[in-house]
């Protein structure tokens, strides 16, 4: 990969989201999370084109990205399970999005304060349009909000219906078919029309989430303001930090220390997020040395611009003959999203939810030609198709048998209320 490098004026970052978005394919990584563990030290990473592509067998994909000398972006929807897993999805799909997305870029973009590093395959003829590229996104005017118009909002599901969902699943707990699993509903605005791209960068200025992300793909959108981390690799380690625990922050100091307090206290929460990392423990000790993998944190609670959450960090060193695309594949998809045991769990997903969650409690990240990689959770999540004109949303929660029905419903809109007053904000009228 040739490169050249430019001196950028501000807002840099947020034209090259807007570029992006005029291509077919590309994305942009924002939040300051992504590569934190490896040196990556960028405000932005941003790619577009595809130069080279997989389209293979899931499973034989690490061959492909091991071969690769150069960045290659990745993207794996929750349906990616039935290829891992004697698992089927027939529920029906809002939105139709690609399963699996595994490609070498044309074009990437390392944007810094004050410069961007542009990238691009050798001997490949593109050298004299650098330049033109470069200029072509710095002429971009930065919208000073984003605008958007719809006909309706609606819900897969009811509030009665997700509280009795909720009460099914503490009937599958109680009956020990499971121990907690991740039961989401999907909010849905019809005849929608907006620009994705705009739309990313006005809610990134209100919820720069750490693994926030932009992808575009063909005529879909993903716009992702994720606060959780699935897996990173380093030096021949794997890092992974489930989040469950969620508490909204306060009106004032007094209030917002009662409510961290509440999540630092809560029984149900601890025994949620323990759950979980027992699980993830498990899903990389198949790839990692004998008694490498360690919990170097527990029950963190960290705030974010909206809500208090809980996180725990598992690491282990991978074995030699280990490669990161397979490990990956192991802990997917993410315990966060899905429950204990897994593959029962996700049995009882499919049962209760109405509408398949597609992109959403995926994966989207990129790996180095180094290969370093970092990838996230895909939550906190708007998917938008400029052809039918839906715009989606998914949330949920992590059900146990101390679970509230009415206090999982609640955490639910609480999760949705940022994405829900973006919305509300952009609404012309």
């Amino acid at each position: 990969r040739l490169s050249k490098q430019f001196l950028i004026t501000e807002k840099f970052s947020e034209k090259a989201v807007l570029w992006v978005g005029q291509q077919e394919y590309g994305c942009c990584f924002q939040g300051g999370g992504w590569g934190k563990h490896f040196d990556f030290p960028v405000k932005t990473f941003a790619a577009a084109g595809k130069h080279k592509s997989y389209g293979g067998p899931l499973t034989k994909a690490s061959g492909f990205i091991e071969s690769q000398n150069d960045y290659v972006i990745t993207h794996l929807a929750y349906d990616v399970k039935n290829q891992l897993e004697k698992l089927k999805s027939n529920n029906p799909s809002t939105i139709e999005f690609e399963e699996m997305g595994i490609y070498v870029p044309v074009w990437t973009f390392l944007i810094e304060e004050k410069n961007v590093e542009i990238g691009w395959p050798a001997n490949e003829g593109l050298d004299n349009q650098v330049d033109s590229i470069f200029y072509e996104i710095e002429s971009i005017q930065v919208p000073e909000m984003a605008d958007m118009s719809f006909d309706s909002r609606t819900e897969s599901m009811n509030k009665p219906a997700y509280l009795s969902n909720i009460k099914l699943t503490q009937k599958h707990i109680q009956l020990g078919d499971i121990y907690q699993a991740n039961i989401c509903q999907e909010f849905i605005w019809n005849n929608v029309d907006v620009s994705g791209s705009k739309l990313f960068i006005a809610g990134f200025e209100t919820n720069p989430n750490p693994f926030s992300v932009y992808l575009k793909n063909g005529k879909t959108e993903c716009l992702c303001w994720s606060p959780e981390r699935f897996v990173t690799f380093f030096d021949g380690k794997v890092l992974s930090q489930p989040m469950k625990g969620t508490s909204p922050r306060g009106k004032n100091i007094a209030e917002d220390e009662t409510f961290f307090t509440q999540l630092k206290n809560s029984e149900k929460d601890r025994r949620e997020n323990v759950m979980i990392v027992d699980m993830v423990r498990n899903d990389l000790s198949h790839f990692a040395d004998r008694g490498a993998v360690k919990v170097s944190e527990l029950y963190k609670i960290k705030a974010y611009p909206r809500v208090h959450q809980m996180h725990s960090t598992i690491t282990a060193h991978l074995k030699p003959s280990s490669n990161l695309f397979d490990t990956l594949l192991k802990a997917f998809p993410m315990g966060s999203m899905t429950g204990t045991p897994k593959i029962r769990a996700m049995e009882i997903i499919e049962q209760l939810e109405s509408t398949r969650r597609g992109i959403y409690s995926g994966t989207i990240g990129f790996i180095t030609p180094e290969k370093n990689a970092d990838f996230n959770v895909v939550i906190r999540t708007l998917v938008y198709d400029s052809v039918s004109k839906k715009l989606s949303c998914h949330v949920g929660g992590g059900i146990t048998a101390l679970s509230d029905p009415l206090s999982e419903y609640e955490e639910c809109l609480l999760k949705l209320a940022p994405i829900n007053q973006l919305i509300e904000s952009t609404v012309i009228t």
